[in-house]
């Protein structure tokens, strides 16, 4: 199972627009699965999508990125700024192949 968290205006594609319940969608791991075709699963537009973090650490490929079973994944949109985005540790090309 991989667990999708939208956060800001991503939540209104799975329905759950109070800021004050967590926006969490469940989707079955299937092999070769992205971030992106996930994220098109669930009706979000990618060109909506920006900020990506897997399994806490953030992604600037995220969208590319293969999933695996019980991965995390947060999404925030384009229009959600973050200002200490560089206090998170990137995902490396190591990292990501292991």
């Amino acid at each position: 199972m991989i667990e999708i968290h939208l956060y800001g205006d991503l939540r209104r594609y799975i329905g759950q627009e109070d800021p004050r319940q967590d926006a969490v969608a469940f989707l079955n791991a299937r092999l070769g699965l992205t971030v992106a075709e996930a994220l098109q699963e669930l009706g979000v537009p990618l060109d909506e999508a920006r900020h990506i973090f897997i399994n806490g650490l953030y992604d600037p490929e995220g969208l590319e990125r293969k999933l695996q079973d019980g991965d995390r994944v947060g999404v925030f949109p384009r229009n959600m700024t973050m200002p200490h985005i560089r206090l998170f540790a990137p995902r490396t090309k190591h990292e990501s192949q292991a």
